[in-house]
């Protein structure tokens, strides 16, 4: 599977790093699991719940400008939360933590969805795939430092 360009970076970053714990991946592959259901409940609110206060949006990779603190990730995604009939949904598929414990990361896949009444996919608006830094805060709880994606290309006439 080829990976996205832009993760070259933080995966050299954390590849530098020795002594990588094996319980932390899967903490954070948990923690990005309970995101995603919390969210999927909770919409903004819950969104930002899991925002360190300082947190980073990245808003895919063109030539928008960062996203920095809640109030100003709240603006900027207010709008994807606002119809509770469609939901971000992801899943993470890799994870890895530095050394010390403090810091990790998740990739996965996502899915934008339109339920329809009863509850059930009705369309997927928008998938792609995610990249999301991971801090604990004082408590020891795994907060988003910094979140983007990128969006799968739009299929061709020979898919």
């Amino acid at each position: 599977m080829r990976r996205p360009a832009w993760l070259l970076p933080f995966l050299l970053l954390a590849g530098t790093v020795q002594g990588v714990t094996v319980d932390l991946p899967q903490q954070l592959m948990q923690a990005d699991r309970d995101f995603c259901e919390a969210v999927a409940a909770g919409g903004l609110e819950a969104w930002l719940d899991h925002m360190a206060p300082d947190a980073v949006r990245l808003p895919g990779l063109g030539d928008a400008a960062p996203i920095q603190g809640k109030a100003a990730i709240a603006a900027a995604d207010g709008p994807l939360f606002a119809d509770p009939a469609r939901k971000l949904l992801w899943e993470p598929t890799s994870a890895a933590a530095f050394a010390d414990g403090q810091l990790g990361y998740t990739t996965g896949t996502y899915r934008f969805v339109q339920f329809d009444a009863g509850g059930a996919e009705a369309a997927v608006l928008g998938q792609g795939r995610y990249l999301t830094w991971w801090g604990r805060d004082e408590s020891g709880r795994w907060l988003v430092l910094l979140d983007t994606g990128e969006a799968d290309p739009a299929p061709t006439a020979t898919d």
